[in-house]
């Protein structure tokens, strides 16, 4: 687990949270939800594959690859590899994919919403990929790695989504509450993972699933990309239900 050198911003005081704040972080997924680099990881997959000559379907690989750990994946989906050292195959594929990461386009919208995000809440990025990966993509493709505070990868956590443990480890790092932060994914794994963690306010971004999908994983809402008008919807029901909760705090106290 990494943490950028700024600290993490008060979201209440000596007391804690402020608990009128509906919003006390905003976790982040990188791949699909910062930077378009499925089409990367899945060559990358794809050369794994031919390495074994077994052939994968789409349907598939959407539901037992896309959005995984490679070591989860060796470890719990069966095939020829079964039994073998899932770490050089880690070694392998982050060496394929950093060698096709100037293919990697920036999701619409991605680093200007950051800068306006880290303007009042303390951000995490919480990745399947690995450290090297996520540090090329925060850094070089994005430019954001010091608005981050905690950046999760995947030799932080020993269960990768759907396990909500990486997502655990983000909302304790930043000393939140994970039903009081609002998240972004790309993926029906990873909504499923903000899910089992207790995060409410989840946003689908539909760049490498259906909009069905992820709303079924139990995302709120669901945009195309990180420009997307609705974005504004979000910030307005966010916004509503903060005034509504410190209108009934105030309703109590009197």
């Amino acid at each position: 687990m990494t943490a950028a050198r700024r600290g993490i911003p008060s979201q209440g005081g000596a007391h804690g949270p402020d608990p009128r704040d509906r919003c006390e972080a905003v976790l982040l997924d990188l791949d699909g939800t910062l930077v378009l680099s499925e089409e990367v990881h899945r060559l990358a997959w794809q050369a794994f594959f031919d390495t074994w000559g077994v052939t994968v379907s789409d349907a598939d690989y959407e539901q037992h690859y896309m959005g995984r750990r490679p070591s989860d994946v060796i470890a719990a989906v069966p095939g020829p590899w079964t039994g073998t050292d899932a770490a050089a195959v880690l070694s392998t594929m982050t060496a394929f994919t950093l060698e096709h990461a100037g293919s990697v386009k920036v999701v619409p919208g991605a680093s200007a919403l950051i800068q306006q995000l880290r303007v009042k809440y303390p951000l995490a990025v919480i990745t399947s990929a690995g450290a090297p990966w996520a540090q090329h993509l925060l850094d070089k493709v994005l430019g954001v790695r010091h608005l981050v505070d905690v950046v999760i990868t995947a030799e932080d956590t020993t269960a990768g989504k759907p396990s909500p443990e990486g997502y655990l480890r983000a909302c304790a790092a930043l000393r939140a509450r994970p039903e009081h932060c609002l998240a972004f994914e790309d993926s029906p794994s990873g909504v499923r993972a903000l899910a089992a963690a207790g995060v409410r306010d989840i946003v689908g971004i539909t760049t490498t699933a259906a909009a069905a999908d992820l709303t079924g994983a139990g995302a709120r809402w669901t945009i195309p990309d990180l420009t997307s008008a609705r974005l504004r919807t979000i910030r307005d029901a966010l916004q509503a239900r903060t005034a509504a909760g410190r209108s009934n705090e105030k309703e109590n106290r009197a």
